[in-house]
């Protein structure tokens, strides 16, 4: 697993594509997801750079969150980031 090569970040997050179960899809992180949770800057350059180095995380959250509720273009928030840690801490899938 890698990160995106092509992610884009901008003010509001860093959009990236990402492989689902049933194939590549579009996903995004908000800015204050990155920033809460690991502690990113502001800008979009730190971002993308919060983005690379935690995207195993932020794709496993984007997978899990696209199987639970059906969707495409997944948006990774903040509390996603926080049920997703909790769950993993009790052992729960």
């Amino acid at each position: 697993m890698t990160f995106d090569v092509t992610a884009r970040p901008d003010a509001e997050g860093v959009s990236f594509r990402m492989h689902f179960p049933d194939g590549p899809g579009e996903a995004r992180v908000t800015a204050q997801a990155l920033m809460d949770y690991f502690g990113a800057a502001a800008s979009p350059d730190a971002l993308l750079e919060s983005y690379r180095a935690n995207f195993r995380a932020i794709h496993a959250v984007a997978q899990q969150k696209a199987v639970r509720d059906g969707l495409s273009g997944v948006v990774v928030e903040t509390a996603d980031m926080n049920d997703w840690q909790v769950r993993g801490a009790a052992g729960v899938d």
